[in-house]
């Protein structure tokens, strides 16, 4: 399960009953922390894509969403998750957002780095992969600046022209 915490974060997965209640149009019941923002519920959310695949195979629910819960006030503040599992050749993608009101804070990079620093454990993840927008500064600042190399670029159905960065599991460990 991909829990883990960063300097300023709490970070832990949705749950099969998460899922379920999203599905079925309830907010989950989240006692231990709250959601002031509307995080997953309101605005942008990977949930219409998620939750089909978590359908069909509930252990991707463990790396599908988690939720990043700022330490300071137990309030989720944005989510990251993975596109699939690794494929093949060991490749795995993340999306993540933050809400407008914590953005340009450092809680972006301080998830994503989370995140990879956590499934770059798994022995079956070789590359790690980020697409991002061209037009979308902060999220090209922090790719960017966490080192990852340019490899090509793809066309989005929803968000259109995306660049996507790559680094090896390999070198994403030896650089930190």
């Amino acid at each position: 399960m991909l829990i883990f915490e960063t300097e300023r974060l709490l970070c832990r997965p949705l749950s099969l009953q998460d899922y379920s209640d999203f599905e079925e149009g309830r907010v989950p019941d989240w006692s231990q922390f709250s959601n002031p923002y509307n995080h997953l519920i309101e605005g942008p959310s990977p949930l219409a894509f998620r939750i089909p695949r978590v359908k069909l195979d509930p252990s991707f629910a463990e790396i599908a969403i988690v939720l990043a819960i700022e330490k300071s006030t137990k309030e989720i503040i944005g989510s990251a998750g993975f596109h699939d599992f690794p494929n093949e050749d060991g490749m795995i993608e993340i999306g993540f957002g933050v809400v407008p009101e914590k953005q340009n804070l450092g809680f972006g990079k301080e998830l994503l780095h989370g995140m990879w620093g956590e499934i770059v454990k798994r022995p079956d993840v070789k590359t790690l992969r980020y697409t991002v927008s061209p037009t979308n500064d902060a999220s090209m600042h922090i790719i960017k600046s966490s080192g990852f190399a340019l490899v090509g670029e793809q066309i989005d159905e929803e968000d259109g022209l995306e660049l996507i960065y790559e680094m090896s599991a390999r070198d994403y460990l030896n650089t930190q």
